[in-house]
């Protein structure tokens, strides 16, 4: 395989079509910024109640709603990083969730928003896995099941709707056959300092965004993921067979490339990826 140091667009060909490299740090900013354009998040912006909760994506999509930026240290509370489970020191996180009720915006613990949520409200929080079935999957570091713990219970019983932005570079063979195998205090041995449980949702119990869906959102045009991995700043990286119209391949070229550059000049570059 020969490699160039910048993109290369061929002088001939089929111009609906396109492949792409998105890097995990690129495909965190993507799917935080096709969330964000997602109908029902901009009405919920204004009007009734949505909860965003921390995490490495979700800083993006806060990025998008309030113009400012949470961090990813700081918002983003379960880890996992030098090779172990692990969270953020209690003394260095922000405070908490991202709570919006009929236009206002504040943050903290989101219990007393999920009292009066109802059909339609929206609770945004990332996952650490996703299958081919659509299902996805959530670590909970919290003896009482943490953020998702208190929100799906409400969710399921009221109708509010339940979005996950995740990304295809967390892809496992089975959520389903995940389950039963982890909980804190079952599992002998735990790289860091974090023993984890999991729970899972089902497809159809949430509105899952990945980098396809993104794609589709943002630009309207079709991805399919066609090979993943790389070296260095291309480690978990995944790359993606775009088709569509023209100027849609063309949006989706040039964000990327925007995107990109943001990523290299982001402070928290390191963490990030």
């Amino acid at each position: 395989m020969s490699v160039e140091n910048t993109p290369h667009t061929p002088s001939s060909g089929k111009n609906g079509t396109a492949v792409v490299v998105v890097r995990p740090a690129e495909g965190r900013r993507l799917i935080g910024e096709a969330v964000a354009a997602l109908p029902q998040v901009k009405q919920r912006q204004q009007n009734g109640h949505m909860v965003v909760v921390g995490g490495s994506t979700n800083r993006h999509l806060i990025r998008h709603l309030t113009e400012g930026d949470p961090g990813c240290a700081s918002f983003a509370i379960g880890w996992i990083r030098a090779g172990q489970l692990d969270e953020t020191p209690r003394e260095t996180r922000g405070e908490g969730p991202f709570l919006f009720e009929d236009g206002k915006v504040s943050r903290g613990w989101p219990g007393h928003l999920l009292e009066r949520f109802g059909p339609g409200d929206l609770y945004i929080k990332g996952a650490n896995a996703l299958d081919a079935d659509g299902h996805v999957s959530v670590l909970m570091g919290s003896p009482v099941g943490g953020t998702i713990g208190a929100a799906l219970t409400i969710l399921l019983a009221r109708g509010g709707e339940l979005i996950v932005p995740v990304s295809m570079q967390k892809l496992i063979p089975s959520v389903p056959k995940s389950c039963g195998l982890l909980g804190q205090g079952v599992v002998g041995r735990v790289m860091g300092s974090m023993p984890v449980g999991l729970m899972p949702i089902m497809a159809g119990t949430a509105t899952v965004i990945t980098e396809v869906e993104a794609f589709k959102t943002l630009f309207n045009v079709r991805a399919i993921q066609v090979a993943a991995g790389g070296l260095a700043d291309c480690a978990g990286a995944m790359v993606f067979h775009l088709q569509g119209a023209p100027d849609g391949i063309e949006s989706a070229w040039e964000r990327l490339l925007e995107i990109r550059q943001a990523c290299d000049d982001d402070p928290e570059k390191a963490l990030e990826g």
